[in-house]
């Protein structure tokens, strides 16, 4: 008996596991669309679902939640990497320079900074607020982008239209 309920825990375990990596990995495409988020907010906005997960397996909701930090850190690192490497071809490829890359590398850590502190100041904006501020950090990175002698494509997904310049500097 002790050994069929073991079995059933370890089910339940690696069911767990599959949801949240399914679940995760949707999520993850979804906010890459989105506004990013902060870690806080991630697990905020994560938490009704690791509830449910761990209300309808059993599990320890501590448990569930370090098992959805674990896949988020894991993504991040996998898309910084395919980052990296999508920099380092165009160096290879003639694109940019080894100190283009580099330049790239800077600012898009400040623009992940900045993310943290500027997407609260946002929360008080008005619509019309919001977007004069969009407006105007693009302005500011085109010419950034301008005095580097790099396209936007290399630092924003779409050269900086639409949703992609919003999920990265805010």
């Amino acid at each position: 008996m002790l050994k069929q309920n073991g079995g059933e825990y370890m089910k339940r375990k690696i069911i767990l596991t599959a949801v949240a990596i399914t679940v995760l990995g949707a999520g993850t495409l979804a906010a890459s669309t989105a506004f990013a988020q902060n870690d806080t907010t991630n697990k905020d906005h994560m938490s009704p679902l690791v509830q449910k997960i761990s209300d309808k397996f059993g599990l320890n909701k501590d448990e569930v939640q370090a098992v959805v930090d674990e896949h988020h850190t894991q993504r991040k690192a996998q898309m910084h990497a395919r980052f990296e490497e999508k920099l380092t071809q165009a160096v290879k490829d003639g694109k940019i320079t080894e100190t283009q890359k580099q330049a790239i590398i800077t600012k898009f850590k400040e623009l992940k900074e900045h993310k943290s502190v500027g997407k609260e100041s946002l929360r008080s904006m008005t619509p019309e607020q919001r977007k004069a501020a969009f407006e105007k950090k693009h302005q500011e990175l085109k010419e950034w982008a301008q005095a580097n002698d790099i396209d936007l494509q290399y630092l924003i997904p779409h050269g900086g239209k639409g949703m992609g310049f919003k999920a990265h500097v805010w």
